[in-house]
């Protein structure tokens, strides 16, 4: 997922809705950006066994959540850099507002492991050091 949000035809057209949107059509904003996050979601979710559809994202999320994954620093980091890409302002759209900051973030891997499927069912395992 992070790679296909970082796809500059992504940014760009991320960075289009913002222009075009972003003010005083935050609702139709965030219907359009979930469109488009699912052009990105529908091709990467069901490689992990979630369907490529709204439903597949809510599973997904849900997946996400369990503590021994949500916990993770590096799954913090990961989501964090995600919800930077997908939801921050273009620089051009305001991210630079006085008083704004970010907090020093460490570098981290996750490994994603698609496993063959068993029994018809595909499994998303991340695999976090201790």
């Amino acid at each position: 997922l992070l790679q296909g949000f970082s796809d500059e035809q992504f940014q760009q057209k991320l960075a289009e809705l913002h222009r075009t949107l972003g003010g005083k059509k935050l609702n139709r904003l965030g219907a359009e950006r979930q469109k488009l996050l699912l052009t990105v979601q529908s091709q990467v979710l069901p490689k992990y066994g979630f369907e490529g559809s709204l439903s597949g994202v809510v599973k997904m999320v849900a997946a996400l959540g369990e503590p021994h994954i949500s916990q993770s620093e590096e799954s913090l980091h990961l989501g964090n850099l995600i919800n930077q890409i997908i939801f921050a302002e273009p620089a051009s759209a305001g991210a630079q507002e006085q008083g704004s900051s970010q907090e020093e973030s460490k570098s981290v891997r996750v490994k994603l492991v698609q496993h063959p499927e068993e029994e018809g069912v595909g499994h998303l395992d991340v695999q976090v050091p201790e």
